[in-house]
């Protein structure tokens, strides 16, 4: 998400972004950098959304007893959903000598419980430390989207942030099954069915998406491919940015199909009736 808003702001021709966030409490300071130019984001609205983002990060990064990150820098290339970066939970994270204002040190602890408090955040501290205060979760609740419920892998909580989208697989193994209101073709890469594997259920029902696509561990889409190419060696899909994070891949995927050409007109078929874009 932090991505897709950086992107939607980034000039044309891009080559590289870099968002950094340094953040206590509600004080923060985001620097968005587009080819080494810098922009300071100093208000919300400057790129919407953002500060929730961030802030929902911190909450899906808090270690019970060790506290949340207090900076943040993800990077981003062009023609990919992939990042890299770093998050770091002790170092000062504002530039020298910036003042963290009010109660901002209060809050921080009282949302983020840390057995081992950093010395500039004891001296920025207006008061005694609240012991106590523990909150085991940071209470973040966010709006029902209707698509289904997939545990979020846990972000890191300090070091090194990598993500490396699938964007090619190759396939040796098909299979089949039907039910009553539908059937399933899964397309394993090895031909054992193990392995990665991608797995479309057709379903026959007037109500709910004609068909869903899923990937290795279940997490999937029934309504984000926008188009595929497939002839006998391969099957290209071109997937919303929402189908291709929910599956793990690159908006457009590429599966070589090392298939018998029976199984490869039964895959073709199958797509032609479920598929419809």
């Amino acid at each position: 998400m932090i991505g897709d808003l950086a992107r939607a702001t980034a000039p044309p021709g891009w080559a590289g972004i870099t968002v950094h966030r340094a953040q206590v409490s509600r004080f923060s300071r985001t620097v968005v950098t587009y080819d080494g130019a810098e922009a300071v984001v100093r208000e919300p609205d400057e790129i919407r959304g953002l500060d929730e983002s961030f802030q929902r990060l911190r909450e899906l990064s808090y270690v019970n007893g060790q506290g949340t990150w207090f900076s943040c820098e993800l990077r981003f290339t062009p023609r990919s959903r992939s990042y890299h970066g770093h998050v770091d939970a002790d170092a000062f994270p504002f530039p020298g000598g910036t003042d963290i204002p009010g109660l901002a040190p209060l809050e921080e602890l009282a949302a983020f419980p840390r057995d081992a408090v950093p010395r500039w955040l004891l001296d920025a501290l207006p008061t005694a430390v609240p012991f106590g205060l523990r909150k085991t979760d940071p209470g973040w609740s966010g709006p029902f989207s209707g698509r289904p419920s997939i545990p979020e892998p846990v972000p890191v909580f300090s070091g090194e942030l990598v993500y490396t989208p699938l964007g090619h697989m190759a396939v040796h193994g098909i299979g089949y099954g039907e039910a009553r209101h539908g059937f399933t073709i899964v397309l394993s890469e090895e031909t054992t069915g193990e392995g990665d594997h991608l797995c479309f259920m057709i379903r026959q029902s007037m109500t709910g998406p004609p068909y869903w696509v899923s990937r290795g561990d279940l997490r999937g889409t029934g309504d984000g491919i926008m188009s595929y190419v497939l002839d006998d060696r391969r099957l290209v899909l071109h997937l919303t940015p929402e189908a291709a994070d929910d599956l793990g891949t690159e908006t457009v995927l590429t599966v070589d199909l090392n298939l018998k050409p029976a199984e490869t007109e039964k895959l073709q078929a199958a797509l032609k009736k479920s598929i419809l874009v």
